[in-house]
């Protein structure tokens, strides 16, 4: 009788927009995360997982498909040249699973949701606002949210009062959902992991099955449980008396916010990861309870940090709102637990997004696509090998290259054209082609609000002319999908040593130019490599 093979999972959790030092096991003394932590005691925590296409939908497309992304292209559909790990898995006693609120993997003919079995989607996060969109707003004021000398301000560096119209109206967009919420149960990310734990419960244990989970949390917007009770402080921050800005201006800090609003903007977001910490918890507790320690791959990454101030916090950014791939966005935490391997491990190898496909393509025994670039992690995680790469890079197609070697880190500045200046307010139709919704009506009422608080706030003119020129059918005008955000880059490549300023806070290439140019050459060597590969 013909040996059954053995049956492994792989389970991959994305928290979107998760900042590497405000995990515990990173380092932060201060946060409450202690199943992130648990995790890294079980499991394998990388110190050095760098994201190389920045942000959401180049890392996704990199960690589906094992392919670099920052050298050839930005914010694209999935095409039929691409291989992902769910298209392998097609054909074999394999179920596949999407779990997912994370709404830009539903984005109209994009594709990424192609070749899962089971897809399970919750609706609300930001792309996916207009679901709401015919919902009245009968129980928040949009004001009670946002200073009003951060308000004034934002208006003044736009030169208009109607980006008021786009400040209201990205708050109510979300409010006009967060009306119907009670406790935390009620929150997208408590819905996803429900949704993973049902997923478990009824899978076949006969058959092996790779499941992505994709929760949105802790992006934007931060409204922990304390923004909505009265009686509950913030966990962090508990003597504020200020509004909580959960859905701040995307804009250079200075002028707009104090350095205490700052503060209290990251204690929010901190404690949304709290939030987040207790759904992994949650799912830990499922897989253990159901038997599945002993077979199952966890691997809990995420596509990228979060500017949040000045200095280490966000180089004097709120939001994604400039391409810059300092560390506090382009370092993400990654832990993963592969049954059978040493617990505890701390790896100090740097890893890339394109490593996720074929280590999981690895542990789950169908052979690694030989179009994949990524490396396989499994002997580096089993004492196989002390490293799997000498650097790692980072950046946003078309904008910023960035090298990180174990002692430096070079961000090498592409000067875009001045068509790529402005990213529209209405992103999801003035940079990807959306004519099948507008020629419907569709993706309606909202939008156009922030499109014309744009065209009066800079002059530009969206119209038809305008439109098509810039509209594409791969994304490539789109670099994030923070509103309001421009291309603008530094005109002057930067150099930072790693050992003695790890936040990259003092640019050192005059005083280094040897080391700079050699940082230069490599990474411009390695992407014309990864080109023409």
């Amino acid at each position: 009788m013909k040996k059954k093979p053995e049956i492994k999972n792989a389970i991959v959790l994305m928290f979107d927009t998760l900042q590497f030092n405000y995990v515990g096991a990173y380092g932060n003394s201060w946060i409450q995360t202690p199943w992130m932590d648990r995790l890294a005691k079980e499991g394998t925590l990388f110190e050095n997982f760098y994201v190389e296409g920045l942000p959401t939908i180049p890392c996704r497309r990199a960690m589906q498909t094992g392919r670099y992304t920052l050298p050839v292209s930005g914010w694209v559909p999935l095409n039929m040249e691409d291989t992902t790990i769910a298209d392998l898995c097609w054909g074999r006693p394999i179920d596949t699973a999407l779990i997912f609120d994370c709404p830009q993997y539903r984005l109209p003919k994009f594709g990424y949701t192609r070749s899962f079995d089971q897809v399970m989607f919750t609706h609300g996060h930001e792309a996916d606002d207009a679901y709401f969109e015919n919902d009245d707003l009968n129980l928040y004021d949009w004001k009670d949210y946002v200073e009003d000398h951060t308000l004034d301000a934002y208006c003044e560096k736009y030169g208009t009062k109607v980006m008021e119209n786009a400040v209201r109206d990205e708050i109510n967009n979300y409010l006009r959902q967060r009306q119907y919420y009670g406790d935390e149960e009620s929150r997208y990310v408590f819905k996803t992991i429900s949704n993973a734990i049902e997923y478990l419960e009824k899978a076949d244990r006969g058959k092996q099955f790779f499941m992505w989970i994709d929760s949105f949390d802790p992006h934007e917007p931060w409204d922990p449980p304390s923004v909505w009770d009265p009686k509950t402080p913030c966990m962090y921050d508990p003597d504020y008396k200020g509004k909580d800005m959960f859905l701040p201006c995307a804009e250079l800090v200075d002028g707009l916010y104090t350095e205490e609003e700052l503060h209290h903007i990251r204690m929010l977001y901190a404690e949304m990861v709290t939030v987040c910490d207790r759904q992994l918890g949650r799912l830990m507790k499922a897989i253990h309870k159901l038997g599945y320690d002993e077979n199952t791959m966890l691997w809990m990454v995420s596509d990228h940090g979060q500017p949040l101030g000045n200095g280490e916090h966000g180089h004097g950014l709120m939001r994604k709102c400039r391409p810059w791939p300092y560390e506090e966005l382009a370092h993400a935490p990654s832990i993963i637990r592969v049954p059978g391997a040493k617990a505890g491990q701390r790896i100090s190898s740097f890893i890339q997004s394109v490593d996720v496909a074929p280590t999981v393509c690895a542990w789950l025994g169908i052979g690694i696509h030989p179009d994949m670039q990524g490396k396989n992690l499994l002997p580096l995680i089993f004492g196989e090998v002390d490293k799997v790469r000498d650097f790692a890079i980072a950046g946003y197609f078309d904008y910023s290259w960035s090298i990180i070697t174990e002692d430096w880190s070079y961000i090498h500045w592409l000067q875009p054209d001045e068509d790529g200046k402005v990213m529209r307010l209405k992103f999801y139709r003035g940079n990807i082609d959306g004519s099948h919704l507008e020629a419907t009506g569709g993706k309606g009422k909202m939008m156009a609000h922030l499109q014309d608080a744009l065209e009066e706030a800079t002059g530009i003119n969206l119209a038809e002319e305008r439109h098509k020129k810039n509209a594409t059918t791969d994304g490539a005008a789109q670099w994030t999908c923070t509103p309001a955000a421009t291309s603008e880059v530094p005109t002057k490549d930067e150099l930072y040593n790693r050992k003695t300023d790890p936040f990259q806070l003092k640019n050192v290439a005059d005083q280094n130019p040897k080391i700079a140019l050699e940082l230069l050459q490599k990474l411009k060597g390695f992407m014309a490599e990864l080109r023409s590969s």
